[in-house]
């Protein structure tokens, strides 16, 4: 069996379930149903074959195959694995601001009844929160290993700002024809939302971990996606409810995050510095 052509790699909370979605609807293209296989990094020991008996179901008519988990990114073992078994793979990653996506990322948490207190509590307690948006660093093997020319460098605004332009580069980029993005995948995938119950939060949690390390990554996919389970389980801010972060805290972070950017505007010539607002006079 024919391995992934192209793999997303991270990072989380910058729009993976979109491209999943996206990548799932265009005929051309054959992506694992599961997302977050999980291979690379926890579920490396099954071996190759299990890996690729997620693609026995892709035909002629696909152009190329692939898959989307965006913890491969942050494993620091994944990029010599992924070379080590398919060195031609292309690579994906969509970039967000980083002090967006940690804030986005502690929303999830809130979600999944991992955290309760304030988005400063959970920086001190959860160091994934400012990991997770250190790119370069964790982009540097890749880089490497792969080169900057096999990386498609997403960028989370442009997503945001035109729904169609993104999927269209990205296509291009997988070297699969250009279509019309339907309007069913124009808007958000996922809203922010708090739980219900705290309790129930943590237990639909502990069951997917449970399902996924059973071997069952593709029924988390189904059950998550499904609207019922959301709306009984969360429920969306409104304008009012929702947290937002401390100026201050955003400005201590985002000094964090300036040398991480300006190596990706190195790398991509992105001009992120200027356009999430790094640029100092």
């Amino acid at each position: 069996m024919k391995g992934p052509d192209f793999i997303f790699i991270g990072p989380d909370k910058s729009g993976s379930t979109w491209i999943h979605r996206v990548l799932q609807w265009h005929p051309e293209v054959f992506v694992a149903e599961s997302k977050e296989l999980e291979f690379f990094d926890r579920y490396y020991s099954r071996g190759l074959d299990w890996y690729l008996s997620f693609f026995r179901d892709a035909t002629a008519q696909h152009r190329v195959r692939g898959e989307v988990c965006h913890n491969y990114l942050f494993f620091p073992g994944a990029c010599m694995r992924i070379h080590d078994h398919f060195p031609h793979a292309r690579l994906m990653v969509c970039l967000r601001e980083p002090v967006d996506r940690a804030f986005s990322a502690y929303l999830y948490m809130i979600r999944q009844g991992r955290v309760s207190g304030t988005f400063e509590q959970a920086l001190r307690s959860m160091d994934e929160l400012v990991d997770h948006g250190c790119y370069a660093s964790h982009l540097e093997p890749y880089i490497e290993k792969f080169g900057a020319g096999k990386i498609f460098p997403g960028v989370f605004d442009e997503l945001q700002r035109s729904p169609a332009r993104f999927a269209a580069e990205m296509l291009e980029f997988l070297g699969v024809s250009p279509l019309a993005l339907p309007e069913n995948l124009q808007g958000k995938s996922l809203a922010a939302a708090k739980p219900r119950s705290t309790v129930a939060a943590k237990t639909a949690k502990q069951a997917a971990l449970l399902l996924r390390a059973l071997g069952f990554p593709r029924l988390v996919t189904r059950i998550k996606t499904m609207p019922v389970i959301q709306k009984a389980l969360y429920k969306e801010y409104d304008e009012t409810s929702k947290p937002v972060p401390r100026e201050q805290t955003v400005r201590e972070l985002k000094v964090r995050f300036a040398p991480e950017v300006q190596r990706l505007d190195d790398w991509f010539g992105l001009n992120l510095m200027r356009r999430w607002g790094y640029e100092t006079d």
